[in-house]
């Protein structure tokens, strides 16, 4: 999957929850236990932004600074594991 504004392929899967009967939406990495949720950590606030034009709706997770350094040095196609031990030894 790559991202339709920036076609990166450092995609996380999560899921958005409502934290407050409407009024406060969330992102959850499926990697992050709902516990874990349910206190607000690994959560991340959420903004959104529409195109009066068409209705295009967009979403943004507001991923901190660390977020984004333990993720993006994942960014790219990794090399199988065989090639990582070979070029390793």
């Amino acid at each position: 999957m790559n991202c339709i504004a920036c076609g990166s392929t450092n995609i996380i899967e999560g899921k958005i929850l409502d934290e407050a009967g409407g009024t406060k939406f969330t992102f959850k990495p499926l990697d992050v236990s709902m516990w874990k949720a349910v206190f607000g950590i690994g959560v991340r606030k959420i903004s959104a932004a529409a195109c009066v034009r068409c209705g295009h709706l967009q979403m943004n997770v507001n991923f901190s600074d660390e977020d984004k350094q333990h993720h993006l040095k994942f960014e790219g196609e990794q090399p199988d594991l065989l090639k990582r031990i070979e070029s390793e030894s």
